[in-house]
């Protein structure tokens, strides 16, 4: 019986999971196919200038990280459907602004909002998988939501890569109209979702202030949220301390970068998947984070290594460098999900998880300045001291993912109410006055056979020999539980 269980666990997601991952899919295909042309229509159709994109996105980035706590908050009113619908509507709409979008102020306006959109796509989608499968799947469907968003951003890839031979204007305004209607259709495929009403996936009511705010006052959860940054410096060790190491050492081929990022493409879709096994609560995800510093440091070291030793074997090095960041970005990435998920309230699990997301836009901020320093100015030893970095904020990550918080209440996060006490059942014993600040419980007579010996109860006369039944002892509160960019969330694995 709990092997066919296992196997359910593990099986083909059906039904509202199945279309969810189709959208991911048409989502991630149309992304790939506008990130490698981007650039180039900003500086070939817009004529805008380096400087000018620079400042948009810095913008962009800025704006979108504002807004994504807010717009959290809104998602557990209105639902992580509706919300994530109007998302992809709106960045379709965008999209089909941007060839008009020539005048700095009106890209600056279309790409803020446009990022707005974007960022919160990730948490709400990670929030309709909690509520489109069950409790023990939820991670290990977005694993397989992870490994198809990685194919359809380089399949989108190779796509535009053979589009941009004829560099065409026509070609960049077809690739960005085609990014606009793929999110049309993730759209439709969103709208068809159907689950079950306790799952309240268009929402539910509203919620007292104090207890929107929670979040902020939860600091376990905020302790987690800036391991887990720090953990995910993987992304930018990839993007950016990976090429920068390269084209600072001449004996290293400068195809090395597309290579390295091949390599972590095919191993993300491969083993994403399988990196989720056994890794559901936030003891399993700290353990996961733990587990990820630990590779990602082990890459550290052999990168450090790739410039003093001969091509041939620098070259093997940093692939197998490479090879060695990409599990520990799938062991965060299945860590990161577990603690968002099972720490994350029912009733506010948006405001949860777009607050989490937080830790990965912020690495976005401080992850190149500290790789660039690390890596340009310090050299080999940089390398070793972000691996001893991570490896750190690994190690803290599994201690705070087993710590016990508080026991939450249904008032608000972070503070905590003793439950009713039982009545009793012995007539001799009069209830506590007061018992919700009753702290040390009434014990009944004998209870503790080692204490001192008390008096023998007095019986009534007419009192029925048989002992009465005890009372039902009242149910303990328990910790409501709940889903990437990245972030967690998921935003490919760039995010």
């Amino acid at each position: 019986m709990a092997q066919a269980a296992e196997r359910e666990r593990r099986g083909r997601l059906h039904g509202a999971a199945a279309v969810l991952l189709v959208a991911v899919f048409v989502d991630a295909l149309g992304s790939g196919l506008y990130m490698a042309v981007s650039v180039v229509f900003f500086t070939r159709y817009l004529h805008l200038g380096g400087g000018q994109v620079g400042v948009g996105l810095s913008v962009a980035g800025a704006v979108s990280l504002l807004s994504l706590v807010p717009i959290g908050m809104l998602a557990d009113r209105a639902g992580p459907r509706r919300m994530l619908i109007a998302a992809h509507l709106a960045r379709s709409a965008l999209l089909t602004c941007y060839p008009f979008a020539s005048a700095f102020p009106a890209f600056l306006c279309v790409i803020a909002l446009l990022a707005v959109a974007d960022r919160a796509a990730s948490p709400l989608v990670q929030g309709l998988f909690a509520t489109a499968v069950g409790k023990d799947q939820r991670v290990r469907a977005m694993g397989r939501a992870r490994s198809l968003q990685n194919l359809g951003l380089a399949l989108g890839g190779l796509v535009a890569g053979a589009a941009l031979v004829p560099d065409s204007d026509g070609v960049y305004v077809g690739i960005v109209y085609a990014n606009s209607v793929s999110f049309v259709v993730a759209a439709a495929l969103v709208a068809r979702l159907r689950t079950t009403a306790a799952a309240a996936p268009d929402g539910g009511r509203p919620l007292p202030w104090k207890r929107r705010f929670s979040v902020f006052r939860d600091r376990r959860f905020a302790l987690l949220t800036g391991l887990n940054s720090l953990v995910s410096l993987h992304v930018t060790v990839l993007t950016a301390g990976v090429p920068l190491w390269v084209l600072a050492h001449d004996r290293l081929p400068r195809a090395a970068i597309a290579w390295t990022l091949v390599l972590n493409t095919v191993v993300v879709v491969l083993f994403q998947v399988r990196a989720t096994r056994g890794i559901e609560s936030a003891g399993d995800g700290g353990r996961a984070l733990r587990r990820s510093g630990l590779l990602l440091a082990v890459g550290c070291g052999g990168l450090a290594v790739t410039g003093a030793v001969p091509a041939p074997f620098a070259v093997a090095l940093l692939l197998g460098a490479v090879a060695f960041q990409a599990f520990a970005e799938m062991h965060q990435q299945a860590g990161a999900w577990a603690i968002s998920y099972d720490l994350a309230p029912e009733d506010s699990r948006q405001v949860y998880l777009a607050f989490f997301g937080l830790g990965n836009a912020a690495r976005n901020t401080y992850g190149p300045l500290v790789v660039t320093f690390l890596v340009v100015r310090q050299g080999a030893v940089g390398w070793l001291l972000l691996g001893a970095l991570v490896l750190a904020a690994g190690v803290w990550s599994a201690r705070a993912g087993l710590s016990a918080g508080p026991p939450p209440v249904a008032g608000s996060a972070g503070e905590t109410t003793a439950p009713p006490a039982a009545p009793s059942a012995d007539p001799a014993v009069p209830p506590s006055p007061d018992p919700v600040r009753c702290v040390t419980p009434v014990a009944p007579p004998h209870a503790n056979p080692g204490s001192a010996p008390s008096a023998p109860p007095v019986v009534a006369p007419h009192a029925n020999p048989a002992p009465a039944p005890s009372a039902p002892p009242a149910a303990a509160p328990h910790a409501p539980s709940s889903v990437p960019h990245v972030q967690g969330g998921i935003r490919g694995h760039r995010s």
